[in-house]
Formats: C-alpha cells, structure tokens, sequence
C-alpha cells in the first residue's frame, strides 16, 4: 500500500505504509541527499535477513493530505533493491498514533488521529479484537483446510503475498514444501528464497476464504522465518472492500 507525499527536498515522496515493520524507514541515499543527520551503522532485520545495515535519524516533517507528521523517527537503510519505488516506509512507530482503513475496491487510504473513531462496520462487516504479535497488528484465524491449526495471523499492508507462514507452520498443516520449486521473495534490502503452490482454506471471523494462496521462506532468516509466524499480505486482505486497523481501541474492522 503506497501513497505519496509532501516533504523536504522539494518532490513527491513515494511512502509505503507498512503495518509489518517496525520502526519506520527512510531511503539513506535520500537521507544523505536531504542532509539529515545520521548516527554509526548496525546490523537489523527485514522480512527477509537478519543483517539489514541501518543507522537512525529524523525527518522533520511529512504531509499525506491533509495529515502532517513532524520529528519522525526513522531507520536510514538503502532502500534501493525494494521490488517498487519508496523513498520512506511508516511502520509501527508512526502509525499505532493514527487510525488506518484501506479501502481496496476504491483504492483510496485514510489516516486519521486516534481520537477520531472509525465508522462502526457495515451489514457485510464486523469488529474483530486487534491483537499484536511483537508491534504487529494481528488477529485471530483459523486455517480449515488442508488441516486445522489456530493462527495468530499478523496484518501486513507492506506485504504483496496472500499468506506467508514460516516454515514451521507449513510443516504443522502438512504442506509440502520440500517438493515446491522455489522463487525469489523480496525484502526492502535483500531477497530470500519462497516456496510457492500450496493453499489452504482460512477463517476470519464470520469469513471464510477458499484457496489462499500460500508461500514459505525457504529459510529461517528475516521476520517471517521466525517460528510461529503467519503473515497476511495485501493479496488476502484485498478479498476484503475495506480493512480498518484502530491501534488506540485494540479494534480491527473487516467488510466484504
């Protein structure tokens, strides 16, 4: 899910607003260009690697519409090798500050202040508890088909995947993934081998979700190698008109 928007340095600025990272990101070579003071460099984590080199900053102020965000705190990594164009990523850090609904059919985004309450869900809808699985916004799932197993499934609007499980999980639903033939998956600095072809049945509260597709990191590095993890993408989310993620009310909206 991207979008653009105003800030220093005088161009558009490509953001992606992403529920699965944490903290927010900022291109370093536009850190150099716009000057921005940086610190010494560190070793972190994307989807995909646990050796991501970052350093840390602020950006003075960004402006999406109407919403102007000041003094953002932000990773500096080389965001060049992402598979699209973004020049900052807002993660946990900024947006568990705001209200977020993404509404596919209409492919339009709202960021609101947290005191502002969202619309309650319509007939199609429902309030479903927003969890967290480290600063990851999550519900609960359950997968029904090829077997059942109980998820506590992270929303992650940076994520192009349907679902993503490590590989723990798939080996817990029987999915064959030693068979599969790999591809390349893509974090914002690296890539990683996925394992792609399997699908199971999944259900989201009233919502049942035949065939969704799923892919396996073919390694235990990155955030979504970790054990335990399950991770919807915006290819799964999208089966919905509109998702709407309340930080402050610990509530998460879902409408066909």
């Amino acid at each position: 899910v991207r979008c653009h928007a105003a800030g220093p340095g005088g161009r558009p600025l490509h953001v992606l607003i992403d529920t699965g990272t944490d903290p927010s990101a900022i291109d370093l070579t536009l850190a150099r260009r716009l000057d921005l003071r940086i610190g010494d460099f560190a070793l972190g984590s994307d989807a995909a690697s646990d050796a991501v080199p970052f350093t840390e900053t602020v950006l003075p102020w960004l402006r999406i519409g109407a919403l102007t965000l000041r003094h953002l705190y932000l990773m500096a990594v080389d965001l060049s090798h992402a598979p699209f164009p973004v020049d900052v990523v807002l993660g946990y850090n900024v947006l568990h500050q705001l209200n977020l609904t993404i509404d596919y059919r209409r492919q339009t985004l709202r960021l609101c202040h947290s005191d502002l309450p969202p619309s309650p869900p319509g007939p199609r809808g429902v309030s479903l508890p927003l969890l967290f699985f480290e600063h990851f916004p999550a519900i609960h799932a359950r997968v029904t088909a090829p077997h059942t197993a109980e998820l506590l499934l992270t929303l992650d609007t940076g994520s192009n995947s349907a679902l993503t499980l490590s590989p723990d999980l798939a080996a817990t639903l029987g999915l064959d993934v030693q068979t599969t033939p790999a591809t390349t998956g893509h974090g914002f600095t690296t890539t990683t081998p996925v394992v792609l072809g399997m699908a199971v049945d999944l259900q989201i509260g009233p919502f049942h979700l035949d065939g969704v597709a799923v892919d396996v990191p073919a390694t235990h590095y990155g955030d979504l190698g970790r054990p335990g993890r399950a991770n919807a993408g915006n290819r799964l989310l999208s089966r919905f008109r509109r998702v709407t993620l309340d930080y402050r009310r610990a509530v998460c909206v879902v409408e066909e």
